[in-house]
């Protein structure tokens, strides 16, 4: 084996994204809300990237009139705030949620307002800042006491106080018993009582006739505790969590009007950007120092980009919107059990660019409409699409049609997953058994021996 050099030349092709194509591909999969956040960064770093005056700004002009068959939250301020309206924030604020009400803050004020003793009212207070996202008190009492420098007695009044304050239930060691408090001096409670601790197994399993037979009662009678029970709460501070409820931003408006696909990118929520003309005049000006010159020429550059990028994330955005609810138009006339199956390469063929543009132009953004705000991505089914895709056989349409389904049942004969499949085909919807069963679980939807009801009761 010999070793030697050899000069030689060689052709290849590459292909070398450039960092303003990196950053339109990220500005691009960007859903609204965190592009917001995005160009709020880029603003505090990059001097000589600026928000346009408010005078130097042109109005949008509003989209085109719409007839909604229902108004959704928000829209007609969106639609105010666009044309100019008289309270420009109105669209904005109509959307910020409330802070919530923490449950520390009612417990209090119902001490306050019962005029519980201090110090016993600073035991509630010690035991409500023990209980757990569900209201429940997970702790023994003993182990408080000592843990909390409390006398025990003292504890178990604060603890008889806490289970009788709003929201009932709070306090409980369980969820069966934040149930039963909440049926404080009712007569049924014994026989309810033995209903969630004796026999919960065998109602998980809609074995009624056995239940009402052990307990000595009527299905009808049985049916009526039921729904008494269906009305109570295992988790009785579930409304007070503070959990971090971000605003639901759509990213574009797609309407009908007059039979035509009227679409709407959201460009108000987008703050105008432009080059600092004072920086850029200063780079360009051969009287200013070389490092001043050096730090700015690459801060413009990437300021002009990305004012480019988000220009180019909207059309894109905008064409893809529009080709997507052209091809749903039957969904925007009827509703979800109208959607057809769609491939991304099928609008990537239309528009004329790679399917990968297309999935980051959905990724993570949402549409509002006048059948409410849905997921883009909801749109493409393309998992199921045949060769003649048609109205009705998208993923969403055959949710819906099991919905209804389920729903117009005799709920004495509930359709088997078997018997949905065939009241699909006999629509034209083809589906597998498997496939109807994994739908009705991600619906919520229990099985038929689950649905059944027994003795011509609800």
């Amino acid at each position: 084996m010999s070793l030697e050099v050899r000069l030689g030349q060689r052709q290849e092709q590459r292909l070398a994204l450039l960092p303003q194509m990196l950053q339109s591909i990220e500005v691009l999969q960007l859903a609204t809300t965190d592009l917001l956040q995005f160009l709020e960064a880029e603003l505090q770093q990059n001097e000589t990237l600026e928000l346009v005056p408010p005078s130097e700004q042109e109005p949008a002009p509003p989209p085109e009139p719409r007839v909604a068959e229902r108004e959704e939250s928000g829209w007609e301020e969106w639609r105010r705030d666009a044309a100019g309206g008289e309270d420009q924030k109105l669209g904005f604020l109509a959307n910020v949620p409330a802070r919530p009400e923490t449950l520390l803050e009612v417990v209090r004020q119902q001490l306050a307002f019962r005029g519980v003793p201090s110090l016993l009212a600073d035991a509630v207070v010690q035991l409500a800042m023990q209980l757990d996202d569900r209201g429940l008190l997970p702790f023994r009492l003993e182990q408080l006491a000592a843990e909390l420098e409390v006398p025990l007695d003292l504890l178990a009044q604060a603890l008889e106080v806490l289970q009788s304050l709003e929201p009932r239930g709070i306090g409980a060691r369980d969820p069966i018993e934040a149930m039963l408090l909440q049926l404080h001096g009712d007569p049924d409670l014994p026989v309810i009582e033995r209903l969630l601790r004796d026999h919960l197994a065998e109602l998980g399993r809609n074995k009624l006739p056995d239940v009402a037979r052990a307990e000595h009662l009527t299905l009808e009678d049985l049916h009526s505790l039921l729904d008494r029970i269906k009305t109570l709460n295992p988790r009785p501070a579930a409304g007070f969590q503070l959990a971090d409820v971000g605003l639901l931003r759509p990213d574009a408006f797609v309407w009908l009007h007059d039979g035509t696909v009227q679409v709407a990118v959201d460009d108000a929520s987008l703050p105008d950007l432009q080059v600092n003309a004072e920086y850029a005049a200063l780079c360009a000006d051969r009287g200013t120092a070389r490092e001043v010159r050096d730090y700015l020429r690459p801060k413009l550059r990437s300021a002009k980009d990305l004012i480019d990028a988000v220009q180019q994330r909207q059309a894109t955005l905008l064409r893809v919107v529009q080709a997507v609810m052209a091809e749903q138009r039957p969904f925007l006339a009827k509703g979800r059990s109208a959607i057809r199956p769609l491939r991304m390469s099928d609008i990537a063929d239309q528009l004329g660019v790679h399917t990968s543009t297309v999935s980051r132009a959905i990724a993570g953004k949402f549409v509002q409409t006048d059948r409410g705000v849905f997921k883009l991505r909801d749109f493409f089914d393309g998992s199921r699409l045949d060769a003649t895709p048609a109205e009705g056989h998208g993923r969403m349409a055959v949710d819906q049609q099991i919905a209804d389904l389920v729903a117009a049942e005799d709920k004495q004969a509930p359709l088997s997953d078997d018997d949905l499949v065939a009241e699909l085909g006999r629509r034209g919807v083809q589906v597998a058994r498997r496939t109807v069963a994994k739908y009705r679980q991600q619906l919520g939807i229990p099985s038929s021996y689950l649905r059944r009801s027994y003795g011509g009761c609800r």
